[in-house]
């Protein structure tokens, strides 16, 4: 397998459209599969896992829905894809030859919001992605943590050399994949946005509020300073052990 398609989700109503923008895609379906893992059944994947409950003092499960999809991945090449987003179908052939070139490339793609769905596509634009530029044209590297995990492509074995998510990070909220993204770049993983990979996304309330997820995210960002001082001063290992490798 070539590609694996990556989508954690809690919205039944946000899968559709992922579905179709995938099934319009002109890399050949036989090299690419779609792994989906939420807490509700769904079977328009080509794989499904269910999600893990929450442990105590935990606030979601999306790292460890990300650590499931990553060990349940055959491909070479990994493109974590969000629900409610669509794609040009041209998207993954693009992620492919990124790949091909440079296996140690991690490419994000841009995307901006829209108000609402018009015949399965976002549209009226009200939120610009603010990573998008023009002073260094289409292509160029990027600081890990300014990588997002909406519609990106993160080879296979990175994960596998970095051990995964780091899980404690669902006591709080976002930043799991930028400490990945970290630890990737101390084992000389590259990271890039591609602003010609521009994908549109339905903009969506946040499930428990704002407030309560501001919370968390304060929260989260001491927790993320302490684990890569940790990381500098060599008392935290690069590779977590959530996933193993079993090449090895």
């Amino acid at each position: 397998m070539k590609i694996s398609c990556t989508t954690p989700s809690v919205r039944p109503e946000g899968l559709q459209m992922v579905k179709d923008a995938l099934e319009a895609q002109d890399f050949p379906r036989e090299d690419f599969e779609w792994i989906v893992c939420s807490p509700f059944k769904y079977e328009g994947a080509d794989k499904w896992i269910e999600e893990r409950p929450k442990r105590e003092g935990d606030f979601y499960n999306l790292t460890k829905a990300f650590n499931d999809l990553f060990k349940a991945a055959s491909g070479d090449l990994i493109i974590s894809v969000v629900d409610l987003i669509w794609f040009p179908a041209d998207t993954l052939s693009n992620f492919w030859l990124h790949y091909d070139a440079n296996p140690n490339a991690c490419v994000g793609g841009i995307g901006h919001q829209y108000e609402k769905e018009v015949n399965g596509i976002p549209e009226i634009l009200v939120w610009k992605d603010p990573r998008a530029r023009l002073d260094q044209g289409s292509f160029y590297e990027i600081y890990p943590i300014d990588l997002e995990l909406c519609l990106t492509s993160i080879p296979r074995q990175g994960i596998l050399d970095v051990g995964g998510m780091d899980e404690s990070y669902d006591q709080v909220a976002a930043l799991g994949e930028k400490d990945m993204c970290l630890r990737m770049e101390k084992l000389g993983y590259k990271f890039f946005l591609d602003q010609s990979l521009e994908y549109k996304a339905l903009r969506h309330p946040r499930l428990n509020g704002e407030k309560v997820w501001d919370e968390h995210y304060q929260k989260g960002c001491k927790m993320f300073d302490e684990k890569m001082a940790g990381l500098r001063d060599g008392t935290r290992s690069v590779n977590v052990g959530y996933i193993k490798d079993e090449s090895i």
